[in-house]
């Protein structure tokens, strides 16, 4: 039998164990062309709460009654397809489930590449379209950091924050970082950044004034709401702003910006952008971050839970109150 997980209500603020039903179903079976994934690792990222509403966003809300959508990683465990034999090791975007049917090109994400000596993890995680490509993209083409910029990011501590930080400390620029607690704050230390604030303890503008006194060039926007509104306060003219998210307003929060009229006063460009606009990037991107690992000047950590699939949502809920150090995902099955 297969375990997946499938939506039952839009949640209204927090998602609740109500809101999706655990299911079990008989194995899917598969046409030519196709194989049979066996999920290992599946990710929890802040769009899941996105996708379960009904609100405009930038794909299909998903469906009463459907699985949970999401990525992963898995095994090929029975194939109809010569390019993937049983035992490969692949990307997958199945959904939230044990099993799903692999389809190239579109449930399947393609063949993953060992040979660079990383954990199958770091493939939920850094060396992903939703990671890696969203933190190389923000940073290089949309921000296009240089050495003589002050960049902040919110949400700095995640996944895609730290990388953007990072990405940025290469180039040479100052980089401050925005986090909630001392263990956050004191890992983005530990990555190289400049400076951190701690939005639990401090005031954010206040800090700001501390960190840049001549103002900021840049902003990676992870978060939304009251943090975005004082970083927008902090620009020196002609900045760059790269909006990646706003999960501060994810549970039904929605703030809205009060100080547009900056991005008037500052001249400032602000982009909006989603990582599948930017899949003829991912080699470029996942070929940079594999280098730079490779040399030891990047860093990022993982939060791995081992559990099944009836605790998707008390694993999903501990993103949204920042309870998870590093890359969130769920391990459900064994590695071989």
């Amino acid at each position: 039998m297969n375990t997946v997980v499938r939506l039952r209500h839009r949640p209204e603020g927090r998602v609740k164990e109500t809101d999706v039903e655990v299911c079990s179903e008989p194995m899917p079976t598969i046409e030519d062309g196709q194989v049979l994934v066996q999920h290992v690792y599946l990710s929890l990222d802040p769009t899941h709460r996105i996708w379960m509403s009904d609100r405009p966003q930038y794909m299909d809300p998903i469906t009463i009654g459907d699985v949970i959508r999401g990525g992963g990683v898995g095994i090929v465990r029975e194939s109809k397809n010569d390019d993937y034999p049983v035992g490969t090791y692949v990307g997958s975007f199945g959904g939230i489930c044990d099993y799903c049917v692999g389809i190239p090109g579109a449930i399947l994400m393609g063949k993953i590449d060992t040979s660079m000596g990383l954990p199958l993890s770091a493939y939920c995680s850094i060396m992903t379209v939703v990671i890696g490509l969203t933190g190389w993209y923000g940073t290089r083409k949309i921000l296009e950091v240089k050495s003589d910029d002050v960049l902040v990011v919110s949400g700095a501590s995640g996944a895609v924050g730290s990388l953007v930080g990072q990405l940025a400390k290469v180039s040479g620029a100052t980089v401050i970082g925005i986090a909630g607690g001392q263990e956050k704050c004191q890992k983005l230390k530990d990555f190289g950044f400049d400076s951190v604030i701690d939005y639990k303890s401090e005031d954010v503008g206040t800090a700001l004034d501390k960190a840049a006194p001549d103002g900021i060039t840049c902003y990676f926007d992870n978060v939304g709401g009251a943090t975005s509104d004082a970083v927008l306060l902090k620009f020196r003219n002609y900045g760059r702003v790269a909006i990646c998210g706003s999960i501060s307003e994810y549970e039904d929060k929605w703030y809205g910006l009060r100080n547009t009229n900056m991005i008037l006063m500052r001249r400032l460009t602000v982009k909006g952008f989603v990582c599948l606009d930017h899949v003829e990037y991912l080699g470029e991107a996942l070929g940079e971050i594999g280098k730079l690992l490779g040399e030891g000047k990047l860093k990022y950590e993982t939060d791995i839970r081992k559990v099944g699939l009836d605790q998707f949502v008390s694993s999903l809920n501990d993103l949204y109150q920042g309870k998870n150090t590093g890359k969130l995902m769920m391990q459900i099955n064994e590695e071989s």
